[in-house]
């Protein structure tokens, strides 16, 4: 095998020491630059139970689950998904399966809810931020429909915003909610998120670390009135 010799940055072909120095110092900083910022300690995706609950890593295995989540009307539409074909769903749930860190930018972390050995939905963070001062992450959440109604959304979105505020330390959460999904809104308002805006068909809501609430037992949401306001704007 050849080797060859490597040259020498254009920024450092000095023969004066000084200038040497300068063009390092301005190598790093243009190093740092394109470096992308990312958290001190990475948030590694983790098994978590609840009162009812397991948050684990997407398998795999879980495929006839998932097949189940993809043919949801309701999920489809609340998350404005594709009709996707076997094969297309099978890719989606691997991509969703790589989703266990954050440490980065755009990072996204996913856990599967798993209720009595199946899997009924699943949580997400996604990282937007990482400064300290002003790390924020993006919360999501789906369900099956036809478990809808027993408190599960709610158990799993605490449990993740335990991880927000926690492990990632974030200042702030939001949640981004298409103004059709009332189930969505009611539910974001359940944890303690306010709306702050957003365009003509979604809604951002938003819950800093100083609002959050320590974990508290789960009312069934066929618990709360049956009549509601029609838009999220009434919520």
């Amino acid at each position: 095998m050849a080797s060859f010799p490597r040259r020498p940055h254009p920024l450092l072909r000095h023969r004066n020491p000084v200038s040497g120095l300068v063009a390092l110092r301005v190598l790093g900083a243009l190093r740092s630059l394109w470096s992308a910022p990312a958290i001190g300690r990475p948030v590694e995706a983790h098994e978590v139970r609840t009162a009812r609950l397991l948050l684990r890593p997407y398998r795999p295995s879980d495929e006839a689950d998932w097949r189940r989540i993809e043919d949801d009307e309701a999920v489809r539409r609340g998350l404005d998904w594709p009709l996707r074909t076997a094969r297309q769903v099978r890719e989606h749930l691997i991509d969703r399966t790589a989703h266990t860190s954050l440490s980065q930018p755009g990072d996204l972390l996913v856990l599967a809810v798993e209720l009595e050995g199946h899997v009924i939905g699943d949580v997400s963070l996604h990282l937007r931020t990482v400064a300290v001062e002003t790390r924020v992450a993006e919360i999501g959440w789906l369900q099956l429909t036809a478990v809808g109604g027993h408190g599960y959304a709610t158990e799993a979105a605490r449990a993740m915003l335990a991880i927000a505020f926690g492990e990632l330390d974030a200042c702030l959460v939001t949640a981004v909610i298409d103004r059709s999904n009332l189930p969505s809104a009611r539910l974001a308002l359940r944890l303690g998120f306010r709306p702050a805006g957003g365009t003509s068909r979604y809604v951002t809501f938003v819950i800093a670390a100083s609002e959050h609430q320590p974990a508290q037992p789960v009312r069934a949401a066929s618990e709360a009135p049956t009549t509601g306001p029609e838009t999220v704007d009434n919520l």
